[in-house]
């Protein structure tokens, strides 16, 4: 399998220095110069468009990139090496036992080793390497993944894998290896995109959370009035008065009650003061 080269980009040009820019100078592996081994770091190409693959994910997804390999050389390569590097809102979640793990502020990488054989010509990929993004991810914190490859013997000729990620690991802490499965190596299911070198970079972007779904306002009710704490009772209202006078306003609301209760009493108290004035005064003419 081929890979294509794009480095005439200005595109290319410029997440080419991004990434570049974003490596520790003093941790940054030495050119591949003295590998034996001519490879060239490729990702997955977007068949609609015939560009390299963004990849968009949500927030806490895995993010499936492909970081493939290609042997431009004439011999093949026995055993192959990449280095993973992520930013910010971008983590290595999964920790695979044939890698080595660090990290050095908002930068995580992870060294991996394969004992595979890369033919000329030939192409070899792993798919996510372990890479999601944070549960609490924000688009501007989400750029690319960075992967380089080497050769094994480039890398043993160094101190191994361990050895190289300790370099790249926060002052006063080491590099630690993981504990899943081996990262597996296979050949990868489409064509291989790349800007040419053994340095390639993955697109990755963030898909808005979703808002959820809008809901109707209810409509606001009229204020409940307070209800009558006693037995509700019709509120008589005066008929017009007869003879020409005008009718009295109807009586309604709680205080009905008690105007009856007070005008009953006074009715009887009237008439009991009627009969006593009427004795005494049928007492008197007697």
């Amino acid at each position: 399998m081929t890979i294509r080269w794009y480095a005439g980009s200005a595109v290319a040009a410029t997440v080419l220095a991004a990434g570049l820019a974003a490596t520790p100078v003093a941790a940054a592996p030495a050119p591949n110069e003295s590998d034996a081994a001519k490879l060239a770091a490729g990702s997955e190409k977007d068949p609609q468009t015939g560009k390299n693959r963004k990849y968009l994910v949500g927030q806490g997804e895995d993010v499936p990139a492909v970081l493939g390999v290609t042997n431009l050389g004439d011999a093949p390569v026995d055993g192959l090496v990449v280095q993973v590097r992520v930013l910010n809102d971008l983590d290595i979640t999964t920790k695979y036992e044939n890698c080595w793990y660090a990290v050095d502020s908002n930068q995580e990488t992870a060294w991996c080793e394969f004992d595979a054989e890369l033919a000329p010509g030939a192409s070899l990929a792993v798919t996510g390497a372990g890479v999601s993004t944070k549960p609490d991810a924000v688009a501007e914190n989400i750029t690319t993944i960075v992967h380089q490859w080497f050769s094994k013997e480039y890398a043993d000729a160094r101190g191994g894998i361990q050895a190289l990620a300790d370099q790249w690991a926060g002052q006063g802490t080491k590099a630690v290896q993981g504990t899943v499965d081996p990262l597996p190596l296979t050949t990868p299911s489409g064509e291989l995109g790349g800007i040419g070198g053994p340095i390639g970079f993955v697109g990755v972007g963030l898909v808005p959370p979703p808002t959820g779904e809008p809901t109707a306002t209810p409509t606001p009710s009229a204020t409940p009035s307070a209800m009558p704490t006693g037995e509700p009772t019709a509120a008589p209202s005066a008929s017009p008065g007869t003879g020409g006078e005008g009718g009295g306003l109807p009586v309604t609301g709680a205080g009905t009650a008690t105007v009856a209760v007070v005008g009953g009493v006074l009715l009887v108290l009237g008439s009991v003061g009627y009969l006593v004035a009427r004795r005494r005064r049928t007492r008197f003419v007697a």
